[in-house]
Parts: C-alpha cells; structure tokens; sequence
C-alpha cells in the first residue's frame, strides 16, 4: 500500500466516542505521516484547532478547523485539507497537500513535543516558520522566506532551541510561540 496518493482523502476510520473512546476537549497531537514523507501536528482547543503538516524543506500547510464529536475536517491554503478522527491519545487521517495525500496514525504529546510557529520581519520581509517536535525529541521545519508572497516558497527551517524558544535565521534571532492546547498559547 501506497503511503501516498493522488486520490482524494479519506481518513482512517477510528471508533467514535458512543463505542467507548474518550474526546478530550483540549489536545497536541504529533508524528510521522506514513512513508516518512513528512509530520503533522494537531492541536485542538474547546471549539477550534490548528494543524501543521511539513516535511522540513518544500512542502508545508497551516490548516484551520472546527472539532466536532472527535472529528476534524480543516482547511487551508492552495486547497490543503486534513480529515481526522481522534480521541485520547491518538489521532488517525488524511492531510493532503499539494494534491498529495499523506496517511497518519499520530499520538498526544505533552511540551516540549508539539507545534511551535514563528511569524518575525527579516530583512524587510516577513517570514514565518513552522517546526513540529516529535516525542523522541526529533524537529521537522519549514519556513517560508516571505509568507506575503504571491506564491510563497519553503526551505528547512533553522533548528529551533526549545530552552529559549528561538532560532536563527539569516543572521536574526526569530522567536517561536507554542502553539499549545493545554496552554492555550498561540490561539
């Protein structure tokens, strides 16, 4: 089985919450998409959630969604989309990006794992970045060098120190806000 396709997305199936599985109102979510191909991040807060797919160099989303019953359904920018079903401790779906669909089985995490976001002016520009820390401590980023571009572009982002929360890009230190449902920082 392809980890990958062009097909249109659907998400795995996972039990719903009538056959015994709790949905916790407040969530992170992190992992591998499969394949290796990249990771996606999921947090979801009380009536709204923010996904991060990326796979640390080209390809990267932001997508938005209101949570329902252990579902989401988000959208974001170039027709990216994500479905999913989750519940407490794991999360199972379709993000697709870029007409590629990318298959995940992730799990809940608690700081320092999670979603961190950046948005800083570099050179005249505005960049902003995007870095998702996994459970066994790994970072994948991407950063777009000016987000208010007609056709953005990505690149890796910088490692992120996770003790001060910044990075250095280009020369600038950029800082990073969580983007955490516990905390409810970065909403």
């Amino acid at each position: 089985v392809s980890a990958t396709s062009t097909l249109s997305p659907s998400a795995s199936p996972s039990p719903t919450p009538s056959q015994g599985f709790v949905v916790p109102p407040h969530a992170n979510y992190v992992g591998r998409v499969q394949g290796d191909e990249g990771s996606v991040a999921i947090v979801v807060h009380d009536n709204f959630a923010i996904a991060y797919f990326c796979n640390g160099s080209t390809q990267e989303a932001w997508l938005k969604g209101t949570p329902h019953d252990g579902k989401l359904s988000m959208t974001g920018k170039d027709n990216a989309s994500l479905t999913t079903n989750y519940a407490q401790g794991h999360a199972r779906g379709t993000v697709v990006v870029d007409g590629i669909a990318h298959i995940f089985s992730i799990i809940a995490v608690h700081r320092p794992s999670g979603l961190f976001q950046s948005i800083a002016v570099v050179r005249g520009a505005t960049i902003k970045a995007g870095w998702i820390v996994l459970a066994n401590g790994t970072q994948v980023g991407s950063l777009e060098p000016n987000e208010n571009s007609a056709n953005p572009s990505s690149q890796a982002a910088p490692k992120l120190d996770l003790s001060s929360l910044t990075a250095q890009y280009e020369g600038t230190t950029i800082v990073a806000t969580p983007i955490d449902a516990e905390t409810v920082s970065g909403f």
